[in-house]
């Protein structure tokens, strides 16, 4: 039996701080109740976010990332507590956007076309991402609202360059040299990709981690227990997630 893989509704529609995070991330690793970490969030965001809705829907996201493991292996987001725990700053955003990536399958879409688009440019027209967006998940109110905070959030996180109102940059990539950092990332796609099966090359070109250079040597399948080699070939290596059951 294979793990469900999530269809990619819109999920998350919010703007979202990596103080925000690297708060809620402090308080799982602290080993609050989900409870507990839930009541705490509503207080934090308090000062942030007016209104009931907004506050609820944000926290929920928060909660999505790093309390809930809806989809993904519970031990994938145990990993990744103790990742960050022993991370430098490069690396939390690292753990943050692989979580990202993995609890909400249309941000990863998001990252997906972001990063097609920084293959045949440098710089990419607000307009032109919306656009490619609507194509690709309907034009809906609902989801040119979460393309736009989806790119206020990034830009927020300093993985794109927002400067001009208009358009956005990529920046400096982010180098993963830590075998179990970029093997546990990579794994994160796993989660939201439509694909049983995957070969490696494939996840390595994935364009939704167009913020990271990961060296090929980094990727260590056997230092992880929840991934299987289902093919390995003198040119390609196949692999899956191992189940959950």
């Amino acid at each position: 039996m294979t793990l469900n893989k999530k269809q990619p509704l819109v999920g998350i529609e919010r703007y979202i701080t990596l103080d925000w995070l690297d708060q809620t991330a402090k308080w799982v690793i602290e080993g609050k109740s989900a409870k507990n970490v839930h009541e705490l969030i509503d207080d934090y965001l308090a000062p942030y976010i007016q209104g009931d809705t907004s506050k609820r829907k944000t926290k929920n996201v928060l909660s999505g990332v790093w309390v809930k493991s809806d989809g993904v292996n519970p031990r994938f987001k145990k990993h990744a507590q103790q990742l960050y725990a022993m991370a430098n700053p490069s690396e939390k955003l690292t753990i943050h956007f692989g979580l990202v990536v993995a609890s909400y399958p249309f941000f990863y879409s998001l990252c997906r076309i972001l990063g097609r688009l920084f293959k045949l440019q440098d710089d990419i027209s607000n307009d032109e991402f919306y656009r490619r967006v609507v194509e690709t998940h309907g034009d809906r109110e609902s989801i040119k609202r979460a393309a736009a905070r989806f790119l206020q959030s990034l830009v927020a996180w300093g993985v794109l360059d927002g400067s001009d109102k208009a358009k956005v940059k990529s920046v400096s990539k982010i180098k993963i040299d830590d075998p179990r950092l970029a093997t546990w990332l990579l794994e994160a796609a796993m989660y939201s990709n439509d694909k049983e099966t995957i070969s490696l090359d494939a996840l390595l070109a994935d364009p939704a981690f167009f913020v990271f250079d990961i060296p090929h040597g980094a990727f260590q399948i056997n230092q992880s227990d929840r991934l299987d080699i289902v093919h390995q070939g003198a040119q390609e290596i196949i692999i899956k997630l191992v189940s959950t059951t």
